[in-house]
């Protein structure tokens, strides 16, 4: 799994685990209400002091919980965003060393070349020209099937 991958999973849980917090914020609100009412019994006033303190209590909970999950999300989403920063960065490196190495093969293999034609120009030629008709053949050999 890549470090990407991984930010975006984390990301995900911590969004379904913020999720379950407010859910049980919201369900701890409504036990409270609940309790708060069944107190109430012969006085009523005090039954609606205690609902609105547990509706209180719930909505605090509940704004904690959501700036928490905002802070998160914030946090994962800077993760991902760093981590596919540094693949980039990672990936342009390895491009940049790949196209290095095979201009320097590139340039050793020319420069082996004209040294060998100031040696001996028949052998190049003739080394060239078995190359080509091998070429050729090939292409040929492939065409037929």
């Amino acid at each position: 799994m890549t470090d990407t991958n991984r930010t975006t999973a984390e990301a995900t849980e911590t969004a379904q685990s913020t999720a379950s917090n407010v859910k049980d914020a919201a369900a701890r609100a409504a036990e409270n209400a609940k309790t708060a009412a069944q107190n109430a019994g012969p006085d009523l006033a005090s039954a609606a002091e205690n609902a609105r303190g547990a509706a209180a209590a719930g909505a605090d909970d509940a704004k904690d919980t959501v700036d928490e999950v905002l802070g998160n999300l914030k946090s994962a989403a800077g993760q991902a965003k760093d981590a596919g920063t540094d693949a980039l960065g990672a990936a342009q490196e390895q491009a940049k060393q790949a196209y290095e190495s095979g201009r320097e093969l590139v340039e050793e293999g020319v420069g082996y070349v004209k040294a060998k034609y100031r040696e001996s120009p028949g052998k190049v030629i003739a080394v060239g020209a078995a190359a080509a008709v091998a070429l050729g053949l090939v292409i040929k050999a492939i065409a037929k099937r």
